[in-house]
């Protein structure tokens, strides 16, 4: 008896969605993933630096300090340019308009030093007891808004000089063009 082989009417080709699941699930993961490692960044707008020196591998352990105007108090200073950006017109110098933010969460001065000794205690050289000078190597960057008066920096300085912490950089922007 002979056996007929049986034709298939279409061809079955290849299945993609399995695929285009996998694709969207490793999108998300991705977005995800790069909003969390953004999420020291706020928007700050940097002063304009024309010796700023591109950061192109900055230290995985450096922590960022932001000094920033708060948005939602009101200031005759601010207004908001053709781009949308909203920017200071002249220095606003209403201490309650500033703003000092680690890891997203606002400080006032005693706590900035007590997060700061906290975060120094991660790379700190032996303390004086045991023959060193208890100084911290852990890096820190300041990224101070173009608009905010120096006094207002000049406090994050001090609250990392009161941590003993050495290793200070600070967030400029080069010129356009």
């Amino acid at each position: 008896m002979k056996i007929k082989k049986a034709k298939m009417a279409e061809d079955p080709g290849f299945n993609m969605t399995p695929m285009i699941d996998v694709v969207f699930q490793l999108l998300i993961f991705f977005m995800l993933v790069t909003e969390v490692a953004a999420m020291e960044i706020e928007r700050v707008y940097l002063p304009i630096a024309t010796e700023a020196v591109e950061d192109d591998q900055p230290d995985k352990d450096r922590l960022i300090i932001n000094v920033v105007h708060d948005e939602d108090e009101e200031c005759n200073q601010l207004k908001t340019n053709d781009r949308g950006r909203i920017e200071l017109t002249n220095p606003c110098y209403i201490e309650k308009h500033w703003m000092v933010r680690i890891k997203r969460e606002t400080v006032n001065m005693e706590k900035l030093i007590q997060k700061l000794k906290i975060e120094g205690d991660t790379d700190r050289d032996p303390p004086p007891s045991s023959g060193g000078w208890g100084i911290s190597n852990r890096p820190v960057m300041i990224r101070g808004d173009a608009g905010a008066p120096y006094k207002f920096i000049e406090k994050v300085f001090s609250a990392c000089g009161r941590a003993k912490i050495w290793k200070i950089e600070i967030g400029a922007t080069k010129p356009a063009g």
